[in-house]
């Protein structure tokens, strides 16, 4: 059986114009193993922020395909790093805002959570993930992969286009 828990969040800040608060949050995933569709895990939660910004009178996020590379890539460092991060995000933003002309970035990371409604769960019941997902902005894209022992890791950038 499946235990889930929140336990870490982390909230860092930086002084450039980009959005200053971001956080993260995993899940403990026991030792079970399941099968897990990275693609199919996006896809939907995509939609499941999109149906939630909705639900609050926010504008559906576009997706932003030139940005996926940055999530992608962190999801990679934060596997080889074992453990969760916004290392190196103010660098991550200023190369999306330089190649998509954005006014802001945020992004919300995760681990270990299993299904896109175990995330999205744990990231409303997080005031910073929350805020986020509702915050002012017109794009996003989602990496999710998984390390050599099929966990998935969550990266989801948030894009402020004028």
């Amino acid at each position: 059986m499946l235990l889930l828990a929140t336990v870490a969040l982390l909230t860092m800040c930086n002084s450039t114009s980009i959005e200053d608060e971001i956080e993260y949050t995993e899940a403990s995933i026991g030792n079970d193993k399941i099968s897990i569709d990275p693609n199919g895990i996006e896809s939907k939660l995509i939609d499941m922020v999109n149906d939630h910004r909705a639900s609050v009178g926010k504008n559906t996020l576009q997706d932003s395909p030139s940005s996926y590379k940055y999530a992608e890539e962190h999801n990679d460092y934060m596997i080889a790093k074992n453990k969760l991060s916004h290392d190196n995000f103010e660098s991550r933003a200023e190369k999306i805002a330089e190649e998509t002309h954005a006014t802001g970035v945020s992004e919300n990371v995760a681990r270990y959570y299993t299904s896109a409604e175990q995330t999205i769960e744990a990231w409303l019941d997080s005031d910073s993930h929350k805020k986020a997902m509702e915050g002012d902005y017109t794009h996003t894209t989602l990496s999710v992969q998984l390390d050599k022992e099929g966990r998935p890791y969550y990266t989801q950038i948030f894009i402020k286009v004028d």
